[in-house]
C-alpha cells in the first residue's frame, strides 16, 4: 500500500502541473471494495489512479491490440465523470540520466468528450512547476488525442538533468470516452531530436549568441 500511495501521489502532482489541481478538490475517496476491485483490474506493472476512482475502470483488454494479443485500457463508466483517469507506472531515471529521451506509444481513442493525453515526467524538476519543468516534462496539453481513432504512434521527448532521480509516465483520460495503450518504448536520442510539449520554453537555451547582424 505505501508504493500505492506514492505512485499516487506522483499522478496528482502531475495534473497540479496541468492546472487541473482545483478540479480534484472536494473528490470523495473511493471505497474499500472499490479500491480492491480497481487493483485487481490494473494491468500488471501498471497503476490506476483518478480524480474519483470509481468514475473510471481499468484492464487489459484481450480483445483489442496494436500487436501481440492485448493491451492495456482505461475508460469512462458513469455519464459525467470528473476529470481525470490514469494509467502510470514510474521508474528510476538511472540509465538516462543526463540524457534526451524519447517515449513512443500507440495509442487508440473513442472519445464522446474530453481528451486522451499521454505524459512523460522527469522528477524531480519536471513536479516543480512550469518554469522549472522546461524541457523535462511533456503532457500532449498542446496536442492532445480527441474524437474515434485508430492506433496511432505518437512521441514525447525530454531531457534529463544531472539531477534527474525518476521517471513518470503513462496515459490519462480526461472525460468521457475509452483510450487503449500499447507497445510503449523509451530509447536515447541525439540533441537534434527536438524537445516536445508547449513546456519546451528555456530548455534549448544555447551558450553563445546566434545571427547578431540579422544576415542569416
Amino acid at each position: 500500500m505505501k508504493k500505492f500511495s506514492m505512485l499516487k501521489s506522483v499522478a496528482v502532482s502531475t495534473i497540479a502541473v496541468m492546472a487541473f489541481a482545483p478540479l480534484a478538490n472536494g473528490a470523495s475517496k473511493p471505497s474499500a471494495e472499490d479500491k480492491s476491485q480497481v487493483q485487481s483490474q490494473t494491468p500488471k506493472g501498471w497503476l490506476y489512479c483518478a480524480t474519483e476512482e470509481s468514475n473510471y475502470e481499468t484492464f487489459t483488454d484481450r480483445n483489442e491490440n496494436h500487436s501481440g494479443k492485448s493491451c492495456g485500457t482505461l475508460r469512462s463508466v458513469v455519464a459525467n465523470p470528473k476529470p481525470f483517469g490514469n494509467l502510470m507506472q514510474m521508474i528510476k531515471a538511472t540509465d538516462y540520466v543526463g540524457k534526451r529521451l524519447r517515449m513512443s506509444a500507440w495509442v487508440k481513442t473513442k472519445l464522446k468528450s474530453g481528451t486522451g493525453q499521454l505524459w512523460l515526467r522527469i522528477d524531480p524538476d519536471g513536479a516543480k512547476g512550469e518554469a522549472q519543468a522546461a524541457g523535462c516534462f511533456d503532457n500532449m496539453d498542446d496536442r492532445p488525442i480527441r474524437g474515434n481513432t485508430d492506433w496511432t504512434k505518437y512521441e514525447l521527448v525530454v531531457q534529463l538533468r544531472p539531477n534527474s532521480t525518476d521517471i513518470a509516465f503513462g496515459l490519462m483520460l480526461i472525460g468521457k470516452g475509452q483510450v487503449w495503450l500499447d507497445d510503449v518504448t523509451f530509447e536515447q536520442v541525439g540533441p537534434e531530436v527536438p524537445l516536445t510539449g508547449k513546456y519546451v520554453s528555456g530548455a534549448e537555451a544555447t551558450t553563445k549568441p546566434d545571427n547578431l547582424n540579422f544576415e542569416e
